[in-house]
């Protein structure tokens, strides 16, 4: 059961909520002080900014260090469609939405593929793990970490591309791809990268591009900011053959 405090609390995100956007507080206009609006909507500094947390974790609001607490732009959706004959290019999606895709290099190192939870697929063993930071009108929008096994790869053809996948590196045959998406929020570490606060609603997106001999060729996970992507999924009904 919720006591008062709890009720006051939502009270306060609805109405603060249904304010951002207005003409009031229209986006990239800038909040008033936590001291202004407890007197506005008379409670306390402590309930406004639980209200205002709850804002910033929605994408409604955005703190920025130093300055204040601004109405967010309204922001453009990656739509990414995963089908049966594979996905396209984060590159090409984002420009389908009308950004400018880019990606900040963060790190290329050997390390094992079980180094990171959900990565490891049937123990491939040492590789390349390729760390960056992809941005959509240059804004931090995802982060990526891929794993390619040494044999596949020469990891100066890694750099300065978006997502230059191993098939397109070495045009190497594969079986399919597996995807596992769930949702999640952001550590310090993610959002210090994805320039948003800790607690903020993630997908995390695990792949695995599989080889026909069965071994993954790369695997991969994705920390994408869950206001500015989402996932569709198409299905084909199975032919039916003649008896």
């Amino acid at each position: 059961m919720l006591n008062g405090d709890q009720f006051l609390y939502r009270s306060v995100s609805r109405k603060l909520r249904a304010l951002v956007g207005t003409d009031k507080y229209g986006p990239g206009a800038q909040l008033p002080s936590a001291q202004d609006l407890a007197k506005e909507f008379g409670v306390s500094t402590i309930t406004i900014r639980r209200a205002i947390r709850d804002l910033i974790l929605e994408g409604h609001l955005v703190g920025r260090q130093g300055r204040g607490v601004f109405v967010a732009s309204r922001r453009k959706i990656t739509r990414r469609l995963l089908k049966e004959d594979g996905i396209s290019t984060l590159e090409d999606d984002l420009r389908k939405a009308g950004m400018k895709p880019s990606i900040q290099e963060l790190d290329l190192t050997l390390a094992p593929s079980g180094d990171d939870k959900g990565l490891d697929r049937n123990n491939a063993g040492i590789g390349y793990r390729l760390d960056r930071i992809v941005l959509a009108d240059d804004e931090p929008v995802a982060l990526d970490r891929i794993w390619f096994p040494r044999h596949l790869v020469d990891p100066s053809q890694l750099r300065g591309h978006l997502e230059r996948s191993i098939i397109q590196v070495r045009n190497s045959e594969f079986d399919h791809i597996d995807f596992c998406i769930e949702g999640s929020t952001a550590t310090e570490e993610q959002a210090a990268f994805l320039k948003i606060v800790t607690g903020f609603p993630v997908l995390v997106i695990r792949f695995a591009l599989i080889g026909t001999d069965g071994r993954p060729l790369f695997v991969g996970r994705t920390i994408a900011r869950a206001d500015r992507f989402e996932y569709q999924f198409r299905a084909t009904p199975p032919v039916h053959k003649p008896k």
